[in-house]
């Protein structure tokens, strides 16, 4: 094979390469009308029976918008392209599994939340969806353990329903 054929198979492979796509997360191609930017965040309500939960799953979402980096997170309602009302509906723990002596030793937390995402630069709704998920626990011996292991699965559950929250606007799926 000659030299000059050497040069074009190599240049046309770097830039098959070149074009492959790589690209850091969050920072490429959004669903995303131009005219949102910004995106506000206020901590959801929480008519359940758990005080606090509401602020953890806001705080969780509000860090995944921020390290998806495709919205800016604002304070102001009303400064946002985008507004995200939540509503916590149903928050509750059902023992799944249980030992030789009938005492619970795996648990599921269940979180819904009911969402709403209005487009205020064009005054209407741009997502409205009801959001589920769930993680598993182990019981342990001591009850502080357990409420570690319960604090760390409500953790995973608000960490779930923001990534997804994330996809839904951004990528429409």
């Amino acid at each position: 094979m000659n030299a000059h054929k050497i040069v074009w198979l190599a240049l046309l492979l770097s830039l098959t390469l070149w074009g492959c796509g790589y690209q850091m997360a969050g920072r490429g191609a959004t669903q995303l009308p131009p005219h949102l930017r910004t995106i506000a965040v206020p901590v959801f309500e929480n008519p359940s029976a758990e005080p606090t939960i509401q602020r953890s799953l806001t705080e969780a979402i509000r860090r995944a918008f921020i390290t998806d980096g495709r919205l800016r997170l604002v304070n102001s309602k009303d400064g946002a392209d985008l507004l995200m009302t939540g509503t916590i509906t149903k928050y509750w723990i059902r023992a799944v599994s249980f030992n030789q002596f009938d005492v619970a030793i795996e648990y599921w937390v269940y979180l819904q939340a009911d969402v709403l995402v209005k487009d205020q630069v064009k005054n209407k709704t741009y997502l409205k969806q009801t959001l589920k998920t769930r993680w598993e626990y182990t019981a342990e011996d001591r009850v502080t353990t357990s409420e570690i292991a319960r604090q760390e699965a409500l953790m995973q559950t608000y960490r779930v329903l923001s990534q997804r929250l994330v996809s839904l606007v951004n990528d429409k799926f």
